[in-house]
């Protein structure tokens, strides 16, 4: 990119040195319009792009995410959470109820998920949790899911959507 931009200025010198050279004034014109041009775009390009990634290295990245353990160990009847030394064990068929909580802090908004079973509540902050991405994944394989989540929003706007909440069966 930066060769490029040498190759357009080098092109706009010649031009002006050797204007007479060519017959016709618009083939000047069009050569240092162009060479404009293209520096322009080619340095708009090359100094406002924070990003210099491209798709592979961004599906890499979530793929990393998403198998990622962070704080969880998984087992086949439910997960670990590593609290410091402690771990946790919370089964699958303990939990009776999952929401999507979305918390607006000042000009941002914090998402994470709540798990609820029978003995306890468990909320995780997407941004504070290490291996959220990959929890949510075993969530949407070990549980059942809901067709239409609902929604709830209290006075502090705190949104709450539920996932997925135990059918208690009828005896």
């Amino acid at each position: 990119m930066k060769n490029l931009i040498i190759l357009c200025c080098l092109m706009v010198v010649g031009v002006y040195f050797y204007y007479p050279v060519f017959d016709s004034k618009g083939i000047s014109y069009i050569i240092v319009f162009s060479s404009f041009v293209i520096v322009c775009f080619a340095g708009a390009k090359l100094y406002s792009s924070d990003e210099k990634g491209d798709y592979d290295s961004l599906e890499k990245k979530m793929d990393k995410l998403h198998d990622f353990d962070g704080m969880f160990q998984y087992m086949h009847d439910g997960f670990y959470i590593k609290k410091g030394k402690s771990m946790e064990l919370i089964k699958w068929s303990e939990i009776i109820t999952v929401n999507s909580l979305r918390i607006p802090v000042l000009n941002d908004e914090q998402t994470g998920i709540e798990i609820i079973t029978e003995n306890k509540k468990y909320e995780f902050i997407d941004q504070q949790t290490p291996g959220i991405e990959k929890l949510i994944d075993k969530l949407y394989e070990n549980l059942p899911s809901l067709e239409e989540p609902n929604s709830e929003i209290n006075h502090l706007k705190f949104q709450k959507t539920r996932l997925y909440e135990l059918e208690k069966s009828v005896s």
